[in-house]
């Protein structure tokens, strides 16, 4: 019994050294997994924001401000830079034209405007919205 106990001597530090290498994978892999969790909520955040920002700046077209066709550029908190594009449409069989190219205003007649927001967040990624605005006539 002797004997054996003498050939077991070291099989106690060694199990334990096994049992830290364990544990030591498996807290990598947890904190690991943690991190890369973290990671895509920020990046989450960031998109959800810039979505908001090209939210806002599509509504805001025609509403706060005038829909003139040209581009406008922005920047909201000093990370989302906005871009905001918009087109005046007309129709095919639209023949009325004034001076400079634009069509004539007919009385009660709605103008369309294509309007495009892009946002790109401080990470590079970029989130596009569009929509068809209308707008009255101005009145001459």
């Amino acid at each position: 019994m002797l004997a054996r106990r003498k050939g077991e001597r070291g099989f106690a530090l060694l199990e334990i050294l096994i049992a830290f290498v364990v544990l030591a994978l498996g807290l990598g892999a947890i904190s690991t997994g943690v991190v890369v969790a973290m990671r895509s909520d920020a990046r989450t955040q960031v998109n959800r924001t810039a979505l908001r920002v090209a939210q806002s700046r599509l509504e805001a077209a025609g509403i706060s401000e005038a829909l003139v066709a040209g581009t406008r550029e922005g920047l909201v908190a000093n990370k989302f830079r906005w871009r905001q594009t918009v087109t005046e449409l007309r129709s095919v069989g639209d023949t009325r034209t004034q001076q400079g190219g634009r069509p004539a205003p007919a009385n009660g007649a709605l103008r369309s405007f294509w309007v495009e927001v892009a946002v790109e967040a401080p990470d590079g990624t970029a989130t596009r919205l569009a929509a068809l605005k209308l707008s009255a006539e101005a009145k001459q």
